[in-house]
């Protein structure tokens, strides 16, 4: 170790950190994707009132809720790759869970 180095300002930064500052984005990415998820199914539901029964509409408001569900499937996606490069990575057998809200 360098000695002129020794007394530096910095923070110690782990393997252990990482993950925790990993799990912390992804948590905080998953939050703001829920909300997101609930104002957009709103959003659609009032699509489908405001048609009335105009089937361009109807047809637009359709594939507005079957983008809204490739959106619900990606986040979960992203949940699991996440879950399991972490279980990769720590030797767990599939183990590895977001600790959000703790």
């Amino acid at each position: 170790m360098n000695p002129n180095l020794s007394n530096a300002p910095g923070i110690d930064l782990t393997i252990d950190r990482v993950f925790e500052i990993i799990e912390g984005l992804a948590c905080w990415i998953t939050d703001v994707a829920l909300v997101l998820i609930v104002i957009f199914v709103v959003y659609y539901g009032i699509m489908f009132l405001m048609s009335k029964g105009d089937p361009t509409k109807v047809t637009n408001a359709r594939k507005a809720i079957g983008w809204g569900i490739v959106g619900i499937l990606v986040i979960l996606g992203t949940y699991t790759l996440i879950a399991s490069i972490g279980s990769a990575i720590s030797g767990d057998d599939f183990e590895f869970t977001l600790n959000c809200g703790n």
